[in-house]
């Protein structure tokens, strides 16, 4: 799975490595211009002592000597923190004066301004050391000037120390500054996408466009056209709710009330049996029309804006307890109530459309002779809507199945059309409750177990 991509993280991977390299790029092109300068005032100061050494050559009786007093050799010697070596030989290579074994100039080293200057190693230190030569009339002779390179080294830690830990810094606050920038620059991003969240299936209103910036305001405008048809749509799907509502039920109770009618005057058997199979159809007719209808107010776009109100779930059940005993009883089916208080926040039609959708389920699919239970209580947090049956139940590998709309099992599946319990499912997770098909305490039998939000 790709990990989730940000805009944010996008900007600040291209900005920040970026400015990063930059500011590293500067920090060292400064280091190196200072420290080329630090090596060349040091290699001139090293260069003028060879130049003040080769002064102090002279020729005694045709020898080559060099005249260096014992205190002006001390003062050439002496360093704080480097050691100084010389060296000085003849025309021909012999050694005049100064530290025997002193690394002599490579042969393909140029001279500039007539001065040597080159990196060496002595005594197994490291040491830089500037060469010139001189011309007498005895010949040419080399003189050579080197010291180790503790001055050149402490002054690179200084020059590094100087520039990097401030540039360091800037890159911080560099980086600082890019990352506040791209949250002002993602702000209005960030407001918009609050916007959005707060819209729903009952808030499909227009997204402000002016204080968009520009290159998002084609999305937000496709996104306003797209809510616009989306609410024209969902008004449309209401109406026909509501039409269907009254124009499907009044004719459907109508024929029904006359094939009632009917049934009650004396006819032949054949159309008395006819009559029984009109009767059947427009029953199950109403029935399915009036599950479909519930089923269509159950569903997110047929929910209507701020019904969700503090309910108790046993004020509900003892609403329905009257009209649902009277069908026990003609079912001859034992149906009992045990109610505690329940407390909900939620459609109290939706909720009595779910309690009414169980009971019919259990009335049913329950033999005669059978129980069936409602229990409200308080578990936890939680609030909890319970339908208990003793009758045959539901196998645990249909469970899944039987909350599938138009889905039905075997038994009694003639009087049913497979929508029960479908609505008890989108009323459910209208009220983003829980539901559970589990196996009745008894063992058998069926449990539906709804499980509500606190409310808060």
């Amino acid at each position: 799975m790709s990990p989730e991509r940000s805009l944010r993280r996008l900007l600040l991977s291209w900005l920040a490595p970026t400015l990063l390299v930059m500011l590293l790029g500067g920090a060292l092109t400064a280091h190196f211009i200072a420290l080329d300068a630090a090596d060349t005032a040091y290699d001139r100061a090293l260069q003028n002592s060879t130049l003040a050494l080769a002064n102090q050559i002279v020729i005694d009786r045709g020898i080559l000597t060099l005249s260096l007093p014992p205190d002006a050799q001390r003062i050439l010697l002496t360093d704080k923190y480097d050691r100084v070596y010389y060296l000085v030989l003849g025309p021909v290579g012999e050694y005049i004066a100064g530290h025997r074994g002193l690394p002599l100039p490579p042969e393909n080293l140029k001279e500039k301004e007539g001065r040597l200057t080159f990196d060496s190693d002595y005594q197994g230190m490291p040491i830089r050391v500037a060469a010139v030569r001189l011309s007498t009339v005895q010949g040419t002779i080399l003189v050579e000037v080197a010291e180790t390179l503790v001055k050149r080294n402490n002054m690179m830690r200084e020059i590094l120390l100087g520039m990097v830990i401030p540039e360091i810094l800037l890159a911080l606050a560099a980086v600082g500054l890019v990352w506040l920038g791209v949250a002002r620059g993602l702000a209005p991003l960030e407001r918009l996408r609050e916007e959005i969240a707060h819209r729903s299936h009952q808030r499909l209103y227009a997204l402000p466009e002016e204080e968009t910036p520009t290159e998002v305001r084609p999305v937000v405008h496709a996104l306003n056209n797209l809510l616009e048809h989306l609410r024209q749509a969902m008004n449309a799907q209401k109406r026909f709710i509501a039409n269907a509502a009254h124009q499907l039920r009044t004719p459907l109770a109508g024929l029904q009330s006359q094939a009632e009618l009917a049934l009650q005057q004396p006819a032949p058997p054949e159309l008395r049996h006819t009559l029984e199979q009109l009767h059947t159809a427009a029953v199950r007719a109403s029935h399915l029309t009036q599950q479909l209808l519930a089923l269509a107010k159950a569903e997110p776009s047929g929910l209507r804006p701020d019904t969700h109100r503090p309910l108790n779930l046993a004020d509900e059940a003892r609403a329905l307890a009257e009209e649902w005993v009277n069908r026990a009883i003609k079912r001859d089916i034992d149906l009992g109530f045990e109610l505690q208080d329940a407390p909900v926040l939620g459609d109290a039609l939706l909720l009595r459309e779910l309690l009414a959708n169980l009971l019919d389920n259990a009335l049913l699919y329950t033999p005669r002779g059978s129980q069936v239970t409602v229990h409200t209580f308080v578990r936890g947090k939680l609030s909890v809507l319970q339908v208990e049956d003793n009758g045959p139940g539901i196998p645990e590998e249909e469970r899944a199945n039987v909350l599938e709309r138009f889905y039905r099992l075997g038994e009694g599946a003639d009087d049913g059309c497979g929508l029960g319990l479908a609505i008890v499912k989108e009323i459910a997770q209208s009220h983003d409750a829980e539901l559970d098909l589990k196996t009745a305490s008894s063992g058998q039998g069926l449990l539906v177990e709804i499980r509500f939000p606190p409310l808060v």
